[in-house]
Formats: C-alpha cells, sequence, structure tokens
C-alpha cells in the first residue's frame, strides 16, 4: 500500500528529526502552517521555526544544516514588499541540500519558470488548503515514483562527492527509462567531477535533445561553452532567456557578451531589456507598499486611500495592464465613498484601456452613474456589462438584483425579466430576485 502523504510529513519531522522554517510576513500563514503540522498532523515535537528576517532565519538554517539536521524552508516570493531572490540563490548555494518552498500569490507562468530556476523545488500559490499543504511538503519532502527518488538520491550522492556511486545511479534510470535527461544529467555531472570533459559535453548534449525545454542541460552547455567560444555561448545564453525571460542578470550577460563582440545594437537590446525586468520587480515592491498603505486607510479615510491608489497608476503608467484592475477598482470605491461619481466614472474608463472587454468595468461604470443618479447611463453600461461573455449578472444575486432594478427604473422591462430569470437558474431561492420577476412580468 502507497504511503500516505500524512505518514511521508510525520515520518520526516519525528522518524527523521526534521526542522522547518518559515520566512514570512504574514502572519495566516505561519498560522496555517503551525496548525497543521501540530494539530492536524499531531506532530510531538518542536519542529518549527518562524522568522521575519533574513538575517535571523539564515542563522538557524546555518544552525540546523550544521547540526546534521534536514532542513525545509518556506519562504515568501516577495517579504515586507522586496523580492527575496537573493536569498533563495544564497540559500541554494550555501546549503544545497535543503528543500526550498517558495510561497507567492497568483502569478503567472514565467514567474513560475523564473522561481524554479532560482533553486525552488516547489512552489506553493495562496491560498492554500490544509490537505494541498500536506500534499506539498510530502511531494517536497520525497519526490513520487521510483525514477525521481533515484534522482534525489544521485543528486545527494553528487553533494558528497560519491561521482562512482553517481555513474551507478545515473545507469539505473536510465536502464528504467533509456534517454532519461535528469539521467543523462547525472551522468554528465559525474563525467564532468572526473575530468571527462569531452564525454560530460556529449550526456549534457543528449539531455538537452531530449527536452529542449530542461534549463539544466542548457546551463551546463553553457557554462562548458563560456570562456572558448562566445557564439555558443550567447546561443545558450539565449536559449536560456527564451524559457525564462525574467532573468535580469542573464540578459545583462548576454548584453556584456555582445558587447565584448563589439556588437553595440544586440548589446542595447538585452540591456533594455534587463532594465524592463529590474522596472518590473522595483514595481512589484511600489505596488505592494502603496497598496497596502492605501488598504490601511480605506475604510477610515477613503480620500487619503485615493491619493495613494492614484500615485500606483501613475508611476505604472507604461506598464499598466489587466493585472492592475484591482487597484483601478479599489480607487472607484474609494472615489465613490467620497461622493466623487464623475472621477469614479473616469477612473473606470481608463481602465478600459488595458481591459476594454471587462464585464466588472462596465457595471462599476454603471454603479458610478447610478450615484449621480445618471439612470439612463446607467442602464446603457448595466447593458454592456450584461452582454459580455462573462455573465456577471450571474456572479452573484445582488450583482443581479442591481442591474435588473435599473432596467426597470428606466423601462426596459424585457432585459430586466431575462437578467432575473437567468439570474435564477444560479440563485433558484433568492426572495428578492423573485420579487422583482414579478415586477418584470407583464400582468395580465
Amino acid at each position: 500500500m502507497a504511503t500516505s502523504y500524512d505518514q511521508i510529513v510525520r515520518d520526516y519531522f519525528e522518524g527523521q528529526s526534521g526542522h522547518v522554517i518559515l520566512l514570512s510576513d504574514e502572519p495566516s500563514f505561519y498560522k496555517l502552517l503551525r496548525g497543521t503540522l501540530y494539530k492536524i498532523l499531531a506532530i510531538r515535537r518542536d519542529c518549527m521555526s518562524y522568522f521575519q528576517e533574513q538575517s535571523k532565519a539564515m542563522v538557524e538554517i546555518n544552525d540546523k544544516t550544521g547540526a546534521g539536521i534536514p532542513v525545509l524552508i518556506f519562504v515568501e516570493r516577495l517579504l515586507k514588499g522586496k523580492p527575496s531572490a537573493d536569498f533563495i540563490l544564497n540559500i541554494k548555494k550555501l546549503y544545497p541540500g535543503v528543500k526550498l518552498v517558495v510561497l507567492t500569490g497568483e502569478t503567472g507562468e514565467e514567474e513560475l519558470i523564473f522561481l524554479h530556476e532560482l533553486g525552488a523545488n516547489n512552489i506553493i500559490t495562496k491560498p492554500v488548503s490544509v490537505d494541498s499543504l500536506v500534499q506539498k511538503l510530502a511531494f517536497t519532502i520525497r519526490p513520487q515514483g521510483k525514477l525521481n527518488q533515484l534522482v534525489d538520491g544521485g543528486k545527494q550522492l553528487l553533494r558528497r562527492g560519491e561521482l562512482d556511486k553517481v555513474m551507478q545511479i545515473s545507469a539505473k534510470i536510465l536502464e528504467i527509462k533509456p534517454d532519461s535527461p535528469a539521467g543523462l544529467m547525472l551522468l554528465g555531472d559525474a563525467l564532468s567531477g572526473m575530468g571527462r570533459r569531452d564525454e560530460a559535453l556529449k550526456a549534457y548534449m543528449k539531455a538537452h535533445e531530449q527536452s529542449k525545454v530542461f534549463m539544466e542541460p542548457i546551463k551546463k552547455l553553457a557554462e562548458f561553452y563560456k570562456d572558448n567560444d562566445d557564439s555558443q555561448y550567447l546561443r545558450y545564453l539565449k536559449k536560456l532567456d527564451s524559457i525564462s525571460p525574467l532573468n535580469t542578470e542573464r540578459k545583462c550577460e548576454i548584453g556584456r557578451v555582445h558587447l565584448e563582440r563589439e556588437e553595440l545594437d544586440e548589446a542595447e537590446i538585452y540591456f533594455d531589456q534587463a532594465v524592463k525586468c529590474a522596472v518590473k520587480e522595483a514595481h512589484s515592491y511600489l505596488s505592494q507598499v502603496m497598496s497596502g498603505i492605501a488598504e490601511s486607510l480605506f475604510d477610515i479615510a477613503p480620500e487619503k486611500a485615493e491619493k495613494y491608489y492614484s500615485k500606483l497608476l501613475s508611476v505604472k503608467a507604461t506598464s499598466l495592464t489587466s493585472d492592475d484592475l484591482e487597484t483601478y477598482n479599489r480607487l472607484g470605491i474609494a472615489l465613490r465613498k467620497q461622493g466623487k461619481w464623475q472621477r469614479a466614472v473616469e477612473n473606470y474608463q481608463e481602465a478600459l484601456r488595458v481591459a476594454p472587454n471587462e464585464a466588472g468595468l462596465f457595471y462599476n461604470i454603471g454603479l458610478a452613474y447610478s450615484d449621480g443618479k445618471e439612470y439612463a447611463l446607467c442602464a446603457k453600461y448595466f447593458k454592456r456589462a450584461v452582454r459580455s461573455e462573462q455573465m456577471i449578472h450571474k456572479s452573484a444575486p445582488s450583482v443581479a438584483r442591481n442591474i435588473a432594478g435599473i432596467f426597470l427604473k428606466v423601462g426596459m422591462t424585457d432585459e430586466a425579466r431575462f437578467v432575473v430569470e437567468d439570474a435564477l437558474t444560479e440563485f433558484p431561492d433568492d426572495a428578492r430576485l423573485k420579487a422583482l420577476l414579478k415586477k418584470a412580468v407583464p400582468q395580465g
């Protein structure tokens, strides 16, 4: 019978005396992790340390690893608003044997690839349930499947310099799965460690041929050519850049190599891209700081929250995307709270430039016009919201009631009936929707 996720985690902390170190400024995740370990899994020993500062976490990591204790690290992608990339890179460089999980909010594929490239063994997208957390813990502690376990064991032997044993492990992997990229990588690393560079190169090349998007062999190939063939070095650096385009340092390196080759135009292209990456990272920090300030002021001083939301949108003016809709929405609500419905309309109209088909924006423009008693204009935008593909009137009973109520107010009875009937398929027990339906159905 397969070992359950709970048992894998319990064995790590109780059988192997493992320790988890959390570096986070979010008390909510600390409570979730602590509750999962001590209450849900009923682990009886003290196995967790919690820090909000990198330096203190680093001391603890050094102490635990120095004592031979298995360490599992959780670290926020953004710690107090600042990216933790340098911390992750340092940990994987100084303590390659530790397991590291990065905590992040909803993010894109490029960001996930970059986090894995930094050295994350796993990534948790918050919010996360207890069951998902336990599963992620188990997968990080013990890779699933015989092949993955062999690869993990081979990497541990490689770190200890037991190259002959690594060769044996790689042979086992390649026997189970011929041309396995991970098995070929282990073989290449063992051969390289033995000084057999030409054979190592062949293994890396074969690993790359078997999986064009597996980054490790490409990194090894780039490293192999770094000092003796700048054309090949550039070729593999650019392959890495195409797979993981958020790596600022690599873009700078590509630019530097072009510069050494006196290819100024090409160098400038990559230097410009590096700057964009750095600015994006800075914006991420700035966004978190300003959003945090605005949110703290939102209920008690909406006019001051307005100031910080407006500043944030102004700073990001040249790089606004649909990801910034939440900021526009919060600014609009802050404006409406102050009775500035016309400014709210202007704000949402600006947002339509970055998300022209967003039903929520049409709906919010309608609400702002309703505040100003401009019911005909309100109905116009509510109608656009309903006609979008996002079925906004089925998102919540209150939304359907607001839209139908305005339609009835301006004499759009058929539209009101459609909205209510459609919403009732989603919320059949809503008494207020049923009452609106009676108003929308012509009386015989």
